[in-house]
């Protein structure tokens, strides 16, 4: 596995666990083994998955939590610097422990959130502190106003989806960059024959590329899976490199066009 270094030092896997719908499919604890057994030293949740206490309790009975970094995400409907704090001792409480807290959508006002997590962040009670789902101008608003500059922005990005504005900005800033949907499963573009095509070159799968393709250009991969063989293949990235040209390729898939819900008007709670 290889890193990638956070603004304030600390080190986390270019490749992390989704943990999304991971309960809906199969005994958490079987795929919590699975991924590890594969390679994965971190892991993504979120209390709107509701699997925290779960993965708390499968990391608890394999023994294995201090070796595991976590994320988690609070969610929309928790509202003002009380409630965050609240939220954050429930997440706590079920998962044992918390490692990188996230906001998990800028859905109706967020500074007071923020102003939460850089409490939680000075108190020693997590790692670090980010968001997710912020474009550029959320993440200026936040910028204006935060002591603490968020060290991680987990957005939607895969190669026929890229926020260059957002990425950018990111990247100038120190803040790295998650990708969820870095597959884009609900799309075709682990059938695109050009992909295809240079998988075939590194003996590597199209979903390999797609992969790699973000590493190359510093973002932080989140993909997840309940069948062991493709956590496998998922994690499998680092004894290849695209070539400039395949960048090139990869880049030019970019459609514009999201497969996720929009940041400026989800706000489900």
């Amino acid at each position: 596995m290889e890193f990638y270094t956070l603004r304030n030092g600390m080190q986390v896997p270019k490749v992390i666990f989704g943990t999304w719908h991971a309960k809906d499919h199969n005994d958490i604890r079987d795929v919590m083994q699975d991924a590890y057994d594969a390679g994965y030293r971190a892991l993504d949740s979120a209390a709107f998955y509701k699997n925290e206490d779960l993965i708390g309790a499968a990391l608890d009975d394999m023994g294995v939590k201090d070796e595991m970094l976590i994320t988690t995400k609070v969610w929309n409907d928790v509202e003002g610097y009380d409630a965050t704090m609240r939220a954050f001792d429930e997440s706590e409480k079920k998962l044992g422990k918390v490692d990188i807290l996230l906001i998990h959508w800028p859905a109706r006002e967020y500074i007071s959130r923020w102003k939460a997590f850089e409490q939680i962040y000075k108190d020693g009670r997590v790692k670090a502190i980010g968001v997710s789902n912020f474009r550029r101008h959320h993440l200026e608003t936040l910028l204006d106003v935060c002591e603490i500059v968020p060290m991680l922005d987990q957005i939607e990005a895969h190669a026929y989806f890229l926020d260059w504005e957002t990425i950018d900005f990111c990247q100038e800033r120190g803040i790295i960059v998650e990708a969820w949907r870095p597959l884009m499963r609900t799309g075709s573009m682990l059938a695109d024959p050009e992909i295809a095509a240079i998988g075939a070159k590194y003996g590597k799968t199209a979903a390999q590329v797609a992969l790699r393709f973000l590493v190359q250009h510093g973002i932080l991969v989140l993909p997840k899976s309940v069948h062991k063989e493709r956590m496998l293949e998922n994690i499998d990235l680092f004894d290849f490199s695209l070539s400039e040209e395949e960048m090139k390729i990869m880049d030019g898939k970019n459609t514009g066009v999201r497969t996720g819900d929009d940041p400026d008007t989800f706000i489900l709670p």
